[in-house]
């Protein structure tokens, strides 16, 4: 309560600083012009009087302290003087403020991305028992994992293209078609609408769609009454039923939306060797990451036996268990650690030139320094007061970066790729903020103590005959070249690296890849499904594909070369292993064994 009081006084002080300070003056004038008095009458002289109230400015200042917030108003003076120092040295100031500018900039711009991609946590409920079950697995899968004691387990496969129609212009949308269950595993309702319920996986209950919230308001300008709508996807019709919310992006920011799995065991091709899918998990009440880990392999062996096909021995043989956000920051980890060493090492460079900034300039001032002491400042007033203008020369540079780390954000999302969850709602916010101010006080009072206690320690006899001559100890002197060395030795390093990138970048550009780059184009078809489910049909389809682009006119005198390739992995039917001949064969892992898989040529 004490305490309470007496800062409300001191506030009220504040707000009444000029009329407290009329009365402690009238005071100190009274109890002066008493004392006078009494030594008036008693004979003695009056100049007697006047020694023995002392100083009566030393007495005002010490009676305003009582009244005021002393080290906030001490912390206000350092700070208005060390601004009027700035203003007198303004090309000094500006190198300084932009060269940790620089440095904490880019430490913003890189802290923003490691704290959204590798520190905050998944955007889901109880993001830790979120685990990735490693490898790939056919849909028949499923059905092993329910059995699990210790996992309760979905899929979601990487997305496909699918073509959008009947609702204006047709358009490609990239899909993601996912078990039932998949929302409910990740705790993350729909913001409108509902999720998948459990059996529309099941054939005649799959025709159903949830769409993505910048998909929704992109295509359908966010009207709410698309729910319910029917939408046609590859010429199937599916009726809208969720949105999702605009935080979500699961498996990755370029899905669109989702579809239900087909699951039908009557279709063995499909069901066993259709397209393969990752598949996640959440950990049951009371099951631990290692007990899910030991039941894995099991599961996993009794998938491979129930394969119709020969599948080999180590088909994966050594699926494990991951948490998810290990999974999905694992291929941009390493490149954001090699970032955050570089910014990190910029920074210390900005520090460090700073630092050697602060030295020469403390050689300058020991005359001004020498005199302060000399009027008796105390050696801490004084590293105080330089401590003051260092830490605000790293306030200065920190708002100027927290700017650059904002336009810098962009170049170091650019370097990471584009479809990383979370990526693209990567931006400044109040962690950041509060992470550069802390930096600029921690850079600021790194920088800032050599120079301060390098010109705390002066010698008044000999700082005052030197005049304008420069000096300063030998200690002092030697670490400014070691500051140096340093400073050099990190800007090498990181010359080097950088000269590393661009050599390897140099020899991948100027690689020669086995063709003429620059005259291959390249063009992306997707037919419906239900098109090619009829053998004759397809065929037409690509025989027509390949007749007319062998008789377009751009380039009449010489031929086209046309090659047609499954981009997603295998044909999605049986029958066209046989029914494509191919005079061209590549390698690609399909159904968990290599596999040839026909290409077209015209």
């Amino acid at each position: 309560m004490r305490l309470l009081l007496r800062g409300w006084r001191k506030l009220v002080f504040r707000c009444r600083r000029a009329q407290l300070e009329r009365e402690i003056a009238e005071e100190i004038e009274f109890h002066r012009s008493l004392k006078e008095h009494e030594h008036r009458t008693s004979g003695v002289p009056v100049e007697l009087a006047r020694k023995e109230m002392g100083n009566l400015t030393l007495a005002k200042e010490e009676s305003r302290d009582l009244w005021s917030f002393l080290r906030f108003e001490r912390l206000l003076q350092d700070m208005r003087y060390a601004a009027r120092m700035f203003s007198r040295t303004p090309g000094f100031s500006a190198i300084a403020v932009l060269s940790l500018a620089i440095g904490i900039g880019g430490n913003a711009a890189m802290f923003t991305l490691v704290n959204t991609l590798l520190i905050r946590p998944l955007p889901y409920r109880e993001p830790g028992r979120l685990i990735r079950i490693t490898g790939i697995y056919p849909r028949a899968a499923l059905a092993f994992f329910e059995h699990s004691r210790t996992l309760d387990v979905a899929s979601a496969s990487l997305g496909s293209e699918l073509n959008l129609t009947g609702d204006g212009e047709a358009i490609r949308v990239v899909g993601s078609s996912t078990t039932a269950n998949l929302f409910a595993v990740l705790g993350t309702p729909p913001a409108r609408g509902r999720a998948f319920e459990p059996g529309e996986n099941s054939p005649g209950r799959d025709g159903v769609v949830i769409l993505s919230d910048p998909f929704w308001r992109s295509k359908f300008g966010g009207d709410a009454d698309v729910i319910g709508r029917s939408i046609t996807l590859n010429g199937v019709n599916r009726e809208v039923i969720g949105i999702m919310p605009a935080s979500f992006s699961y498996p990755s920011s370029k899905i669109q939306l989702w579809i239900p799995t087909h699951l039908d065991p009557s279709i063995m091709e499909e069901y066993w060797g259709g397209e393969f899918v990752p598949l996640i998990a959440r950990l049951r009440p009371g099951a631990s990451l290692g007990q899910a880990r030991n039941e894995i392999p099991s599961i996993v062996a009794q998938v491979r036996r129930a394969f119709p096909f020969p599948m080999a021995r180590k088909w994966n043989a050594d699926a494990t268990a991951i948490l998810l956000q290990q999974d999905l920051t694992g291929d941009v980890r390493g490149r954001l650690i090699l970032l955050l060493a570089s910014v990190a090492m910029v920074l210390l460079i900005a520090c460090a030139n700073v630092a050697n900034l602060l030295l020469s300039r403390a050689t300058t001032r020991r005359k001004e320094i020498a005199l302060r002491v000399a009027l008796g400042a105390a050696r801490a007033r004084v590293i105080r007061q330089l401590l003051t203008e260092s830490i605000l020369l790293a306030c200065a540079g920190s708002a100027l970066g927290l700017l650059l780390g904002m336009a810098g954000l962009s170049i170091f999302k650019s370097l990471l790729p584009a479809g990383t969850p979370g990526l693209a709602g990567a931006g400044i916010d109040c962690s950041v903020v509060v992470f550069v101010t802390g930096l600029a006080l921690v850079t600021g009072v790194g920088f800032g103590i050599a120079p301060a206690l390098s010109a705390s320690q002066i010698d008044l006899a000999g700082a005052m005959k030197t005049g304008s001559r420069r000096s300063t100890a030998a200690s002092w002197s030697s670490l400014r070249s070691w500051l140096i060395a340093g400073e050099v030795a990190l800007t090498l390093l990181l010359l080097v690296g950088a000269g590393l990138l661009m050599k390897s970048l140099y020899r991948l550009s100027e690689g020669n890849p086995g063709f003429v780059a620059s005259r291959i184009l390249t063009v992306r078809i997707s037919p419906n499904e239900s098109l090619c489910r009829q053998r004759s049909a397809c065929l037409a389809l690509y025989d027509r594909l390949v007749y007319e682009t062998r008789t377009w006119q751009a380039f009449p005198r010489r031929p086209l070369r046309i090659r047609f390739r499954w981009t997603a992995g295998c044909p999605p039917f049986p029958w066209m292993w046989k029914a494509i001949r191919s005079r061209w064969i590549f390698r690609r892992q399909c159904f968990g064994r290599a596999r040839s898989v026909p290409a077209i040529y015209g």
